[in-house]
């Protein structure tokens, strides 16, 4: 049986070079056998025939037995790719854990980028902005929406889903809000990743884990007063992750807005 290109190069991933994985394939053919029978089988020239072997005894993939002419007998497959697959993942367990390391010290060791804004119509051209220049993910978590931008937080959605964005909301109506944007009603228009939770006056859009944009209201008697809102534009990898993981917890937690119930 001749093996395919496939299977070795996945030998040679195991470790064993070319003429090394030819010769334990062909052996899989042969059984228990001598050089001979080997180099023809295998196609390697007899002239490496036995420096091949002697490579492959040594890295336990062979055993070979002294005589004239030598037995060469190969270890059984299931045996020894298991014990070359189990050093391997050793390693990359290994190589995972102090590049993360490294990688994770170098996150607590930036320095934030934070920007404060006071103006609404500020906050709402740094969501366009954000929102239009996330690659991968949207997440929204919260209830402060304000009537002045709910259509273009929706046209952002949009485009951002044409572009395969992919882009999740948690939030609640309120009722000090609800009677003026009725949130659920108009999100619900363009997307359907809508989970109930966070009734909260505030909202978090979080882009790609690598940006934050927070938006709080002020509160006069128990109502949010949206002429007084503050932003917090965050822009760091390392803290954007923990609201990520916070959302992605809430998310796994709460249940689907059903647009039935708007009926």
């Amino acid at each position: 049986m001749a093996y395919n290109q496939h299977t070795l190069q996945t030998l040679q991933k195991l470790g064993l070079t070319y003429y090394g994985a030819k010769v334990y394939a062909a052996l899989m053919n042969t059984g228990v056998t001598n050089p001979s029978v080997i180099a023809k089988e295998s196609g390697v020239p007899r002239t490496k025939i036995y420096e091949v072997l002697k490579k492959l005894a040594a890295d336990n993939w062979i055993i070979i037995e002294k005589g004239r002419p030598i037995i060469v007998t190969p270890r059984y497959p299931g045996e020894i790719i298991e014990e070359k697959k189990s050093i391997i993942d050793a390693d990359i367990d290994q190589v995972s854990a102090e590049l993360s390391l490294t990688y994770d010290s170098i996150l607590e060791d930036e320095i934030p980028k934070v920007n404060i804004i006071h103006n609404l119509d500020t906050i709402i051209q740094l969501t366009a902005k954000l929102m239009s220049g996330a690659q991968k993910k949207i997440m929204l978590m919260g209830s402060l929406y304000s009537p002045e931008e709910i259509d273009v937080i929706k046209d952002q959605i949009i485009k951002a889903k044409d572009r395969g964005v992919s882009v999740r909301i948690i939030t609640m109506p309120l009722p000090e809000l609800d009677d003026k944007i009725h949130i659920l009603e108009s999100l619900s228009e363009v997307t359907k990743d809508i989970k109930l939770g966070h009734p909260h006056f505030m909202r978090s859009i979080l882009i790609d884990d690598r940006e934050n944009l927070l938006m709080m209201a002020q509160v006069k008697d128990n109502v949010p007063d949206m002429e007084n809102v503050i932003g917090t534009h965050i822009s760091n990898v390392y803290l954007t992750s923990y609201f990520s993981s916070l959302f992605d917890f809430e998310w796994k937690n709460l249940e689907f807005f059903d647009e039935k119930e708007l009926k």
